[in-house]
């Protein structure tokens, strides 16, 4: 079972435009982006290699590029934009100018 957690990130100020930032909290891998002064958080792990260099990529506009093969991702909706996986993204909001983003509660049941 998951439940919805808002998580306190960094102040927005902090997020340097047009470039990709990495974050590691309560066991996902983020990479943040302010583009325009829009956030978009995408998970950090490209899902063709594997690999958490999508922080690394190559912006065009509101869409991502990874850096290893160059698998595009929409940054909003997270779609493939070459008819590849999807990219998870994350909900997020700007709280006091600071960025909160919604990451699924963990619960294990064994």
């Amino acid at each position: 079972m998951e439940k919805e957690n808002l998580v306190k990130i960094c102040k927005v100020d902090d997020i340097p435009e047009n470039k990709g930032v990495r974050f590691e909290i309560d066991d996902y891998d983020l990479a943040i982006f302010k583009i325009k002064g829009e956030i978009f958080v995408i998970n950090n792990v490209c899902p063709h290699n594997h690999t958490p260099q999508m922080f690394n990529g190559h912006l065009m506009g509101a869409s991502i590029a990874c850096p290893i093969h160059g698998w595009k991702f929409d940054l909003k909706t997270g779609k493939t934009l070459n008819n590849n996986s999807d990219i998870k993204t994350f909900a997020s909001k700007v709280i006091d100018g600071y960025l909160f983003v919604s990451l699924p509660k963990k619960f294990f049941k064994w």
